[in-house]
C-alpha cells in the first residue's frame, strides 16, 4: 500500500487552498499512491468557521478527482455544518476510487485551553463524534483521528483492536505545543499499537496560530519512515503490511488485555 500526505499551509481562501491541494494531488498521482491524506483544516483557515454542507460543490469536486484519478483521498477533515443548528462538526470523510464516500468520521475530542493568555474552546459549537473512525481498502482496516485526539491513547486503542494496522491522523498541531509533543505522540501512538502511524500537519501561520509542520509516517515499531519540516509538499512511502502482520505474530503485545483499561479504581 503506498500512501501520500500532503502538508499545507491553508489560509482564508478556499479557491486558492483547493487549487494548492489539486497540485500536490497531482504529484502523488504521478507516483502511483493508493491513498492521498491532506491536513485537518486544509480547505479553510480562517476567522470564521468556512462550513461546508455534505452535499457542496468542493466536496463533489474531491469525489470526481478520486473518480478520475482511481485513487482513494482521505479528505483531512473540514467544517461540516448540522442541519437546523447554527452548530458544525470536524469531519473528515474518506472517498474511494469510485468517488463514492465511504466512511465518515466527526472528531470525538474537543481542542481545549484555559489559560489567563489563551482560551480556546472547540466543543463551544462544534458537536463531537461517537463512533469510531474505522473502514477498510484494498483488504486493510485503516483508522483514522484528528489532531486533538493523539492525547487519547485509548482512543487508538480501540481502533487497533477492532482491527486496524494504519491509523491516519489529519492535524493542525501548534507549534508552541508540537515541538514538544508532536514526535513523541506520533511515535508512540505507532508503537504501543504496532501500526503505521501517518500523521498529516499544517504549516505556516503565525504566533498563537503557527502550526508545527513535521507531517511524517511512522512504522509499527516507532521508526520514522519518511517526513517533511516546515515546507509545503508532499511525502509518499510504500506500507508493508504483511512485516506488519509478521511482527505482531512474533510480538504479540496486542494479545494480552489489561483488566484495569478505562476503570477507576476505588
Amino acid at each position: 500500500m503506498r500512501v501520500a500526505l500532503i502538508q499545507m499551509d491553508s489560509r482564508g481562501n478556499k479557491k486558492e487552498n483547493i487549487e494548492k491541494a489539486t497540485k500536490f494531488m497531482d504529484e502523488a498521482i504521478k507516483q502511483e499512491v493508493d491513498i492521498i491524506c491532506l491536513s485537518e483544516k486544509f480547505l479553510y483557515w480562517g476567522k470564521d468557521r468556512g462550513a461546508e454542507s455534505i452535499n457542496s460543490t468542493i466536496i463533489n469536486y474531491f469525489k470526481e478527482y478520486a473518480k478520475k484519478n482511481r485513487v482513494n483521498i482521505i479528505l483531512g477533515s473540514l467544517a461540516l455544518k448540522v442541519e437546523n443548528t447554527n452548530n458544525i462538526t470536524n469531519t473528515s470523510l474518506v472517498i474511494d476510487r469510485n468517488g463514492e464516500i465511504i466512511h465518515r468520521y466527526d472528531k470525538i475530542y474537543m481542542y481545549t485551553v484555559d489559560r489567563e493568555d489563551l482560551k480556546i474552546n472547540e466543543g463551544r459549537d462544534t458537536l463531537k463524534g461517537n463512533k469510531l473512525g474505522i473502514f477498510e481498502i484494498d483488504g486493510v482496516k485503516i483508522g483514522i483521528g484528528i489532531c486533538f485526539d493523539i492525547r487519547y491513547p485509548e482512543y487508538f486503542k480501540a481502533l487497533t483492536l477492532n482491527g486496524a494496522e494504519v491509523i491516519f491522523l489529519p492535524s493542525s498541531f501548534r507549534k508552541t505545543t508540537g515541538k514538544i509533543a508532536w514526535e513523541i505522540l506520533t511515535r508512540a501512538r505507532a508503537i504501543e499499537n504496532q501500526a503505521y502511524f501517518c500523521a498529516c500537519n499544517q504549516t505556516g501561520g503565525i504566533a498563537e496560530r503557527e502550526r508545527c509542520g513535521n507531517t511524517q509516517i511512522v512504522s509499527y515499531d516507532g521508526t520514522i519512515l519518511a517526513n517533511i519540516n516546515k515546507e509545503e509538499g508532499i511525502i509518499v512511502q510504500d506500507l508493508d503490511i504483511e512485516k506488519l502482520r509478521i511482527f505482531r505474530k512474533e510480538f504479540p503485545v496486542l494479545e494480552q488485555k489489561s483488566p484495569f483499561v478505562l476503570k477507576k479504581l476505588d
